[in-house]
């Protein structure tokens, strides 16, 4: 195996030199946040003398597995999502010992522009280890730097134990993510990389994470441009309701925050469950308050002072914002309803709306099965109306666009739906069983790794700046 050595800040790391890229795999950014670091901010990583092997992903964070509770249909979706296991930890192991990252990058680079990816999962689950955002092809394609980051989820992250002496727990999560960045400002330049031209991007949860971090004074110069991919879940706990849910959490340790440091990691994940139970009772009714509830980051005079929407308004930095047509074409595989054979009556009984409003949509999109359309109206209502909401929020420049392209698995159900543009925009379709079998789909790849790269390089990524009032960038 062709190795190839870099000397970082700290310490000289070995990776692997494939020709075309170089892939320097689970490099740790930060000490263990295992033991008496359990709820703590992240340390700043120690040097070390002698080579430090970089060559195999390292563990993701410790996550609760709810394969047993999904339905067939959840199932197959998965399956199709992460064929290597079915589940975004692809197989390999988890650990409290999680602050790693992965790098990939040309290996003629010299100053390259830097991609950063936040993986999605809400702030419950995934990991910078998926295989559809391995970075590989935006590198060897595209020249283009490209980091995926591993950090804290869920209790490990986000329980809020600031009145228990814990003061950064409740955004540790989060501190990981500037901690990853800081490393980059540091170190990314020995790889190829160019610390001023670093575009932060996520989708679903991590799209929620490049909003909060946007809002951060700790980040605000650690990257200079933003892609939110189908997150704009800009929703931020109250710190009543974020002690609310972490008092659930601690009834399982009988009140006491020293003895949840302490237990088992199993225990502390199965002690999410009431919380989030109590969590999606707060949110009943309201779809987009349960795609967001649970744990994720809180209000902190410190850390997040400022809502992400109120942020928004003096950020100058580019922003590329989006959805795809039918996210929920995936979310709504738990409700059986949800059919390639529903009806009219069937929609309108789930939107809430007439049956001749379901008619009018009809008009609107002829062509477009019964179920798509309840999926497309229902979408936009989620995830569509908030991105433009951001986007007119936003100080900066903004170009909006909406990934339209089908997927034809599982009978044509899904549509364009929730994450299946994840591998379009990183160039890996042809390793995701989710995006089909069709051979139009690598034209509509090429295309999006073209436009994403490019605004990653400072430009346009091909159409005009969005304005209210004005259409989104069609991507089919």
């Amino acid at each position: 195996m062709p190795f190839v050595e870099v000397d970082t800040a700290e310490g000289r790391v070995r990776g692997h030199d494939g020709g075309r890229v170089r892939r320097f795999l689970g490099v740790r950014y930060g000490e263990s946040t295992a033991g008496q670091h359990r709820f703590r901010a992240p340390r700043r990583l120690q040097a070390w003398t002698g080579v430090r092997d970089a060559l195999e992903y390292a563990p993701s964070c410790p996550q609760f597995d709810g394969r047993a509770f999904q339905s067939s249909r959840s199932d197959d979706l998965a399956s199709l999502s992460f064929p290597r296991t079915g589940s975004p930890l692809e197989g390999g192991p988890t650990s409290e010992d999680c602050l790693h990252l992965n790098v990939w990058a040309p290996s003629a680079a010299e100053s390259a522009p830097v991609l950063v990816w936040l993986h999605g999962g809400g702030y419950m689950s995934g990991s910078g280890n998926e295989m559809w955002v391995a970075g590989d092809r935006l590198a060897a394609d595209r020249d283009v730097v490209v980091v995926t980051v591993t950090h804290r989820l869920g209790v490990l992250g986000f329980l809020d134990l600031r009145l228990h002496g814990f003061p950064d727990s409740a955004n540790a999560g989060l501190l990981d993510l500037v901690a990853a960045l800081e490393w980059v400002q540091r170190n990314i330049s020995a790889f190829g990389g160019d610390p001023d031209r670093v575009t932060i991007a996520g989708q679903s949860g991590g799209g929620g994470k490049v909003t909060a971090l946007r809002a951060m004074p700790a980040a605000q110069d650690l990257f200079h441009r933003s892609i939110v991919m189908s997150g704009p879940a800009r929703e931020v706990q109250t710190r009543a309701r974020a002690e609310l849910l972490a008092g659930r959490v601690l009834d399982a340790f009988e009140g006491s925050a020293a003895a949840a440091a302490a237990a088992p990691v199993e225990a502390l994940i199965a002690a999410q469950g009431p919380a989030l139970i109590d969590a999606a009772e707060l949110a009943a009714g309201d779809f987009t308050a349960m795609v967001t509830a649970g744990f994720g980051p809180t209000l902190d005079d410190v850390q997040l002072p400022h809502h992400p929407d109120v942020a928004a308004a003096s950020d100058e930095r580019p922003l590329l914002i989006g959805t795809t047509t039918h996210e929920l074409g995936s979310l709504l595989l738990d409700d059986p309803s949800y059919a390639i054979d529903a009806g009219p009556s069937s929609v309108a009984d789930a939107l809430g709306i007439s049956e001749g409003a379901v008619r009018a949509l009809h008009a609107q999109q002829p062509e477009e099965p019964t179920h798509l359309l309840w999926s497309r109206y229902a979408s936009d209502a989620v995830f569509g109306a908030p991105s433009r909401e951001l986007a007119s929020r936003t100080a900066a420049p903004v170009w909006m666009y909406q990934f339209d392209r089908a997927t034809e698995v599982m009978g044509g159900l899904l549509g364009a739906c929730h994450s299946l543009d994840l591998a379009y925009a990183f160039g890996t379709v042809d390793r995701i069983p989710l995006t089909g079998r069709d051979p139009g789909r690598h034209a509509t790849s090429a295309r999006m790794t073209a436009s994403w790269s490019a605004f990653v390089h400072g430009d346009s990524p091909g159409w005009p700046a969005w304005q209210p009032g004005t259409s989104a960038e069609l991507i089919e």
